[in-house]
Parts: C-alpha cells; structure tokens; sequence
C-alpha cells in the first residue's frame, strides 16, 4: 500500500482531477473525513451490521481486472470485529462469484449502503482469506474508511422473501460473453443505480455508486456504455483513480427481478461535456472486455419510495408520475436579514406540503451567472409552524459563504418573485415524528440539540417545532450552539425567549473567539444524564466527528447520535 496518509491526503490521480475540476480546495476541507479506521463511537459496527444489502469492488492483481460483486445477505452478514477489520459471511456471496477465488492482499472496497435512508460508507483495505472449523474466512482489513456522498441515492426499501428463501438463489443461471445483447442493453438503459470499482496501484481499491433518473446510462454499443458524472462533492475517487489507472468494473443490479449484469472493461473520464447530459459536467465511457449476467441470483427486492430530488432530467424521457408531488415551482415571497452574513429567504408553494422538523429542501437555479445551466442546492426548512400538516410557506436560512455561487448570488441579487424549482423535500434529522398508532407528533424525553455555525437551523427548526406542536412539556432540552463571534449569532431573543418560556430548556452558547473549543469537560457538565440522550450534531465535519466522539465519551449511546451534513 502506498506511504501517503490516506487519512488526509489525495493521491496523485485524485489531486489530478481535483484540479481538471477546479475542486481541489473544496476537496482539501473535505479531507477532514477520511480515516485511516472505523469508527465505533460514530456507530459504524452499528451501520455495518444492519445492512443486508452491500457493494464490495476487488482486483484480481494477477490479471489486472476489477470487478464489482453485490453482497446480498441477511443483517450481520457485516460484522465490525474491529476498527481495522471487517468480517464479511461468505453467504452473502452470490455462486461462483469472482469473490469465492480471492488470496490475500487482494484489494477490496466496500459500500455499505443504506437506500432507505440514502447513507453510504465507503471502506477500502485488503482482502484477508483464511480456513477456520467452520470453512473459508473471507475478512477485509480496513485501510481508509470515508462517508461518501449522498446527493444521487434514489430511495428503496429491501422486501425480503416472505416464503423463507435463502437471500442467494444458489441456482440462478449466469451466462459469460464478451458483448451486450440486445435484452442486455434494455436492462441497462432502464436502470437508475449504477455501481463501479476502480483502483490505484499502490493506493487501493474504490468502490463508488452513480444514480440518475431511468436512461442516464446508455448502451453506445455492443460493447460500450456510457454515464454522465453529475456535480458531486470534489474529492473524485473514482475519476481520480481513472486518471492513472483506467481497468474498472462495473455493475447493475435490477431491483425488482433480483437480476444482475457485472462487467469488467476500461474506462475514461470525457472532461470535456459536450452538452448531452444535462446537469454534468463530464462523462465517463467504459469498454467491455468482459460480462457475467446472472438472472434471479437473489430474493430480495426493492421498493423504490423516491429518486433523489438532485437527479437531472434525462431529455426526451418521462420518469417521475404526474401525480407526484415535486417537482414544484417556489416563489420568492419575504427576505429577511438575520446577521450581516445570514438571510432568511421565504418561499411561496401552490399547494401546502407535509414535512418533519429538520427536513431539509432541495432546490433547482437555472441560469446563475458563472454557473451551469442548472444548479441544485439543498437548506433546511428552519421554519415549521404547520409542516406536519402541511404548508405552503417555505423558509430556508442561508449564510454567506467564500466562493459560494448559488448562496452568494441569493444574498446579492434575489428579488421577490423569483421564481426557482423545488425537488424534493427529504432528511433524517428530525427529532419530531409522528406516532404510527395515534398519528400525532412525539419527541424525545432527552433531546441534546448540538450546532456551530449555520448547523443551527435544523436545531432552531426542532425547537420551534415542539413549540408548534405543544410538545414542551414532553421534553427536556439541551441546546448548544457554537459560534467564532458574537456577532455572527442568530436568533438570539427568540431562543432565550423560548428558554425562559419552555419548562425543561436549557440554552447556552460558546462563543470560540472568548471562551476557546467546546471540549469534553464543559459538555459533562453541560450535558445531564448523558445516558439518556438523544443528540443531534450539525456544523462543519471535522465538529460533528470531535462532539460524537466526546458524547459516547462522557455516556451517550452511540445509536442515538445523529448527524447531518450538507457538504457534497
């Protein structure tokens, strides 16, 4: 493996085309999220063990070739033995799988991934094969693990088979060629999810997913496809890996027949767009050199709830019901200045739209100058008076930030009446929910609110939302928000008003420039009954991975630490 601190640093290839991109600043203060390890204290045994669905990527060292192998099992199929090393069930292997002929010190890449709560995990290492009483040991010892990106996940729930089939169909016919027939390339230009493997010699493997709306793959030929790559958040391992090393493989699961097409080949990243795909930047063409089709190799299926709102259309194509309920068209109604950096913009909606304390929204600019043709931003709707009923009022608090074209040009230019898209309105962190049997909102009885910086609107959004909903009595809260100058703090009366009007709410700020970092010993003192907590982080990545770490520290579970992030 090579000598670069992988838990900080871009290999060459990566740094290459960070800079073809112009994102190598953007990817630098990402950098802040990869480790050298797993992590238990931010639950990712946890995350592992849940899954029943994964995507693991390996080389064949001896000729060259990468191959993308879905793992489809059962929850602990996954299992964290430690930070360094991963057990992976051999159950989960589909028959004759080029996973069932590894040796040891094969690069692998792993994808644990959650479609129903669009999370993903990408973990790289080497293969560790070994024989044991119960028969071959297949493990991977884990080198770099980093959260990746979850903007393109089209949203699925697993069905499992409910007449007790195993997971695998050990049965399944599985067919090898060399090029794509004609029912090959309708299987693939009807799918919405892709999933690739690459690698760097000397560095490691990588294994990435792609999704898009129904035909953003397409079939060029018998032994060509090819994707546009859509703007995501800079770090390019995969175009990065390309850039020096161009064998891939690639693989398509159809998630309701449990069918799937592997292909190993060659792949190239088209910097150059020739305007084909809208909403990319680029593409990338991958050569066949080899398929494996295996119709029915699983069980499972999938339901598929939403496609991601940042999904670009594919032209000439219609993939969304007319009976959905987004897009929408939002209309700028009320701007309010809340610091000399942070605006509240209000958007206007046709029809009133139900959502949870803390969601987030997705929107679409077209035509920002110095931008693409389209721009997709998402912010928390901090705003939520009537959202679980329904609104047809928008809020979202935006800060100014260097070099951001889409919040900066809103506080510079946005008028009233701008009109802008909206495409979804999605998102996990949320401590008010309804209850399944009397259909009216609960909270948390312990309800630890964490923020630095503009990480406070699902926080705000949260309080105001147990106030909305008469909620106050039900709960204790802590809340902590950080911030580098006093200035720079928002919502300052309302809060203390709510502290001092609530009967269990406590409110404190730190302000980093007087008093220095939050650290463990203030949260101690700050945080009671830590055991009992359920804590939602939100500001820059390298707070959210400090606080988790120090909540389950000073007793705070880690299964009740939630954390969101919108840097991609």
């Amino acid at each position: 493996m090579s000598t670069i601190d992988l838990a900080t640093s871009y290999h060459r290839g990566e740094l290459a085309a960070q800079d073809k991109a112009g994102t190598r600043g953007a990817a630098a203060e990402l950098a802040v999220g990869k480790r050298s390890a797993l992590n238990f204290s931010s639950n990712h045994d946890a995350f592992l063990a849940a899954q029943s669905f994964a995507v693991l990527s390996s080389v064949n060292l001896k000729n060259g070739q990468v191959w993308v192998s879905p793992l489809f099992g059962k929850e602990g199929d996954l299992t964290a033995i430690s930070e360094n090393e991963i057990a992976i069930s051999t159950h989960c292997i589909p028959e004759n799988d080029m996973l069932n002929t590894l040796e040891s010190g094969s690069p692998l890449s792993l994808l644990g991934i959650d479609l129903k709560r669009r999370i993903r995990h990408r973990i790289n290492g080497l293969a560790s094969i070994s024989e044991n009483d119960l028969g071959i040991g297949f493990n991977l010892q884990v080198n770099e693990y980093s959260p990746n990106c979850p903007k393109y996940i089209n949203r699925r729930e697993i069905i499992y088979n409910t007449k007790g089939a195993p997971p695998i169909n050990r049965e399944a016919k599985r067919k090898e060629r060399a090029t794509l027939t004609d029912d090959d390339q309708a299987f693939i230009q009807s799918m919405d999810t892709l999933w690739i493997g690459s690698y760097a010699p000397g560095v490691g493997a990588d294994c990435n997913h792609r999704g898009g709306k129904p035909g953003f793959i397409r079939a060029t030929s018998p032994s060509t496809i090819e994707w546009p790559e859509y703007r995501g958040n800079g770090m390019f391992f995969t175009s990065g890996n390309l850039e020096v090393y161009d064998r891939t493989g690639v693989t398509l699961v159809d998630f309701e027949t449990g069918s799937m097409i592997q292909m190993t080949g060659r792949a190239v990243v088209n910097w150059n767009h020739d305007g084909r795909y809208e909403g990319a930047s680029r593409s990338i063409t991958f050569h066949i050199e080899h398929l494996i089709r295996t119709d029915h190799v699983t069980s499972h299926r999938w339901k598929r709830l939403d496609y991601s709102p940042y999904n670009p259309a594919i032209s000439g194509k219609e993939t969304v019901s007319s009976d959905s309920e987004f897009p929408v068209v939002a209309t700028l109604a009320k701007i309010v200045e809340e610091s000399e950096n942070v605006k509240t913009f209000r958007f206007v909606v046709p029809r009133r739209l139900a959502f949870l304390p803390g969601q987030y929204a997705t929107f679409e600019f077209k035509h920002i100058p110095n931008g693409s043709a389209s721009e997709v931003r998402t912010w928390t709707l901090s705003e939520t008076p009537n959202s679980i009923s329904g609104d047809n009022t928008l809020d979202i608090t935006v800060k100014r930030i260097p070099k951001g074209l889409v919040t900066n040009w809103l506080h510079d230019h946005a008028e009233l009446g701008l009109e802008v898209q909206l495409n979804g309105i999605q998102g996990e962190m949320t401590a008010v929910r309804m209850d399944a049997a009397t259909k009216q909102p609960v909270v948390h009885n312990n309800l630890l609110l964490l923020s630095a910086g503009i990480g406070i609107t699902p926080n705000l959004a949260m309080v105001r939302g147990v106030g909305a909903f008469s909620l106050q009595d039900q709960t204790t809260i802590t809340m902590i928000h950080v911030e580098r100058n006093t200035k720079d703090l928002i919502n300052q009366q309302e809060l203390l008003r709510r502290a001092r009007s609530y009967p269990h709410f406590n409110y404190t700020n730190i302000i980093t420039s007087q008093q220095g970092r939050l650290n463990k010993e203030q949260l101690q003192k700050l945080v009671p009954h830590a055991e009992h907590q359920h804590a939602y982080i939100c500001g820059p990545t390298l707070f959210m991975n400090d606080m988790t770490q120090m909540l389950v520290s000073i007793g705070v579970p880690a299964a009740n630490v939630y954390t969101e992030s919108f840097e991609f």
